[in-house]
């Protein structure tokens, strides 16, 4: 833009304000420059009633759409930017900034908008390029480098940060509706964003000095704050240091010793923002720079100091009862209280926190930086360092008891184990609700009483993993047996990946792919010789070395969480699992004690949680009603390889059940007719032999039938349609689906596919195992529960231990085969 056309523009900006009309407009803007977003709305509002100046209403609406953002009421802000959308066409350049505010609003919403937002925000970069407005374009290339940078897409992310700050720096002229100073800022806050882009790429480069990793992070970062020197004093310029000061606090947990460049630099970007909350008068923004400034402290370990502060933050954020806040500070006063020696306030501190998180937890997870962490990243540590404090208390407070109390320590241990579970169980919740985005799974509803359900052969293993240590809660009918390694969740992790990295692939892939070839012709004859086990399983395979590696961690694993158990299991049967995180990714059945696998010596179940439906349980076997729907996807569709097998699989099974089953099978397995049938008969079973894929994001899971993908709401409609007279479908069976590899996030969709459907158990595999060896297992499984004596879990482990065993199945021995079968939910 050149000089003329850039005061032509600022005189007609300034000629707007020239009007009286424009008064609330001013002080609207004022209000917004210091976070007073209430306030401001009431004046723009005003401005709408008073005016029809078009210029002034797009300000209006784009300012409270902005404000009502911020505020986190998503509903008003959508519904005012598209009252303002007909007139703001009008103008390319307020055309463009409604978009690119529509697009801030659904990367805001979560990552269910996201696709969303990249579309709207393509069209307001495409729209923006067309005014040859240099501010303009800067601002919604910040947004869009936003965009590509929660998509991963690191290297293009900071090639558009470096684009946008090319053009910020070519006038600081006003742009409406954004203010001067806004503007004076946008270089700063194009840094920061770009900062954030680099740490990401950066992150995840190998290099044995971490510093040197994020050199050109933190080069930014000082960059960054130079810019902020000139900076005025609005609301939106304090959250753009905090948002500094915590990639700050990102980049020092990365590193094995703290930096004092970093700690330098967020100071400095801390008291700056403390002098514009001060000069601003905003207590939000008062009770973030002390918050932080307080977490500065901790990590310094002054924590005289950093008490002191974080108890200013907590006093300012009370007059406005953001839950968010009140929050941050409870749980980093839990924090500092824990670190010098207070457990007892620690506590109190938790527990406060997670009270005020609870109805916010969605929230927290919203807007673009916080797309790079998960769920359990961002939630799981204040539940779990709750956790680890109330079983820290067991061992001093109940111990001190036992000296002067007696019997009274054996109720204060078990009031405070049991308060530990119960917040990890909340934090199951709360994940799982995070999963399939739904308030509505409550794992706790008609929990019974551990001890009316386990009989002398069932116990349940309860792993917690904590930080430092892990701790093993083993529960029988005759009391709690509770054991505490000294081993972190990191090395946990590190060894469950090991195992996993062989197990999950073939062990032999020259022969899958022969196998592959013989099966790529739909009916031929041989098809029938790969798919029947018992044709098939008599003949060894040669197996490669490496595909034998997975057994030294299984071993491993085994002696960190089963043998210390080996003494409180004489006479245990059956071992029901709740694993939590990483845990969840891996098949037990697999875990080695030397000699025999532990799916040989138990009968094994997974349950999302430790909570347990009594009247599915006691519900007697011999009264079950088989009726079974099955269906069945062989052929190739919608990109999709066929799976002849499944074929063959739905054939036996169709013979097991006689005339108590129905067959939907490739054409007439449809959406449509899977729901007319379960209309027509209370079927018990619900058998589908198809692809599927259960992923860490919701929207990437699903069960592929002929025409559609059922998605996990229209599998809990099909369940829903089945359940009938109070009677819950006893099993859904889902063969050929698998779950992203070593993605716990998914697994935990697998686990609580049971609970999400309403079924009381499920039956599936952690990944898709190779289509002929898929039956092996499946068909065995139901074979044994032709026997109603004979529980779902024993079905299963009996299927496993044949593959083991029978010399029908020799070329079955390897895991890779049946161990990632699991029994998901009530395993009677």
């Amino acid at each position: 833009m050149n000089r003329f056309y850039s005061f032509l523009f600022v005189f007609l900006w300034l000629l707007n304000f020239s009007n009286p009309q424009a008064q609330p407009l001013l002080e609207a803007r004022q209000a917004f420059q210091s976070g007073h977003y209430a306030q401001a709305i009431s004046q723009w509002k005003k401005v709408l009633a008073t005016t029809q100046n078009t210029n002034h209403r797009l300000e209006a609406w784009f300012g409270m759409a902005r404000s009502y953002r911020w505020l986190g009421n998503y509903k008003h802000t959508f519904k005012i930017l598209e009252t303002a959308l007909p007139v703001a066409k009008k103008n390319l350049t307020y055309h463009a900034i409604l978009l690119n505010e529509l697009s801030k609003l659904r990367l805001t919403q979560g990552n269910k908008w996201y696709e969303e937002a990249l579309e709207i925000g393509e069209q307001a970069m495409s729209i923006a390029r067309k005014t040859n407005n240099p501010l303009l374009l800067a601002e919604i290339l910040k947004h869009w480098g936003n965009l590509l940078t929660t998509d991963y897409n690191y290297e293009e992310a900071i090639e558009v940060y470096r684009e946008a700050l090319a053009y910020s720096s070519e006038t600081i002229a006003p742009m409406a509706p954004f203010s001067e100073a806004e503007m004076a800022t946008l270089s700063g806050k194009i840094l920061i964003s770009q900062a954030q882009a680099i740490f990401f790429s950066e992150k995840y480069e190998s290099h044995q000095d971490k510093k040197f990793a994020f050199k050109e992070t933190i080069g930014t970062l000082e960059q960054a704050i130079v810019a902020t020197k000139n900076w005025h004093s609005t609301y939106d310029q304090a959250f753009a240091l905090f948002s500094l000061t915590q990639l700050v606090q990102k980049i020092q947990v990365q590193l094995t010793q703290p930096s004092a460049q970093l700690t330098n630099i967020a100071n400095q970007a801390l008291r700056k923002s403390l002098k514009i909350a001060e000069r601003l008068d905003n207590t939000v923004a008062k009770s973030y720079a002390n918050g932080y400034l307080g977490q500065l402290y901790e990590q310094a370990k002054r924590y005289e100091e950093a008490l002191f502060l974080t108890r200013q933050a907590l006093f300012f954020a009370q007059p406005n009862q953001s839950k968010r806040l009140l929050y941050l500070w409870q749980w980093q006063l839990g924090r500092i209280k824990k670190n010098m020696g207070d457990n007892e306030g620690a506590i109190k501190n938790y527990q406060q926190a997670i009270k005020y998180l609870a109805p916010i937890r969605s929230q927290a997870m919203t807007g673009y930086f916080n797309f790079m962490t998960n769920f359990r990243e961002q939630v799981a540590p204040v539940y779990f360092e709750l956790a680890d404090l109330l079983l820290q208390q067991i061992e001093t407070h109940g111990l001190q008891q036992v000296e002067t109390h007696g019997r009274a320590s054996l109720l204060s241990r078990d009031k405070l184990l049991h308060h530990a579970i119960e917040v990890i169980e909340d934090f199951k919740e709360a994940e799982l609700q995070n999963y399939f985005q739904s308030d509505c799974i409550d794992i706790k509803t008609e929990c019974a009483d551990l001890k009316r359900i386990l009989d002398t052969k069932t116990a349940i293993l309860y792993p917690i993993m904590l930080p430092e240590r892990l701790e093993l809660l083993l529960y029988r009918d005759d009391g709690l047996v509770q054991v505490t390694l000294p081993i972190g969740e990191k090395t946990l992790h590190k060894k469950i990946v090991s195992f996993l990295s062989r197990l999950r692939h073939h062990p032999n892939p020259e022969e899958l792919a022969r196998n592959r070839s013989m099966l790529a012709a739909d009916g031929k004859e041989s098809n029938k010789e790969v798919c029947t086990p018992s044709l098939r399983g008599s003949n060894p395979q040669k197996i490669t070395r490496a595909s034998q590696t997975f057994l030294k961690p299984s071993q491993t694993l085994y002696n960190w969480l089963i043998k210390p158990l080996v003494p409180h299991l004489q006479g245990i049967e059956t071992l029901v699992i709740v694993p939590d995180g990483a845990l969840r990714t891996i098949p037990f059945a697999a875990l080695h004690d030397g000699q025999q696998f532990l799916i040989q010596n138990y009968a094994l179940a997974v349950s999302p949680s430790l909570c347990f439906n009594e009247s599915h349980i006691l519900q007697s076997r011999e009264n079950r009603e088989n009726k079974v729907l099955l269906n069945g996807l062989s052929e190739s569709v919608q990109g999709f390889s066929s799976l002849p097998c499944a074929k063959y699989e739905i054939e036996v099974i169709q013979t097991l059940y006689s005339q108590l089953q129905t067959t939907l099978l490739n054409k007439t397995f449809t959406t449509s007719n899977v729901h007319h049938k379960v209309k027509q008969v209370p079927y018990s079973i619900l058998h589908i032999a198809s692809h599927g894929q259960f992923k860490g994001n919701l929207e990437d899971t699903f069960i592929l039938t002929y025409d559609s993908k059922l998605n996990m709401d229209q599998l809990e409609g099909l369940i829903s349609n089945m359940t009938v007279q109070d009677k819950t479908v006893d099993l859904l069976a889902l063969s050929a689906c698998e779950t992203a590899v070593g993605d716990d996030r998914a697994a935990l969709g697998l686990a609580g596919v049971a609970l999400k459907a309403g079924v009381k158990s499920a039956f599936a595999s952690l990944w898709k195992i190779d289509d002929e060896a898929t039956p092996a297992v499946v068909i065995e499984f139901y074979r044994q529960l032709q026997n109603h004596k004979v529980s779902k879990a024993k079905a299963l482990q009996y299927a496993q231990k044949l593959m083991l065993t029978h010399d029908s199945y020799v070329r079955y021995r390897h895991p890779y085969y049946w161990s990632a079968f699991l029994l998901i939910g009530d395993w009677f």
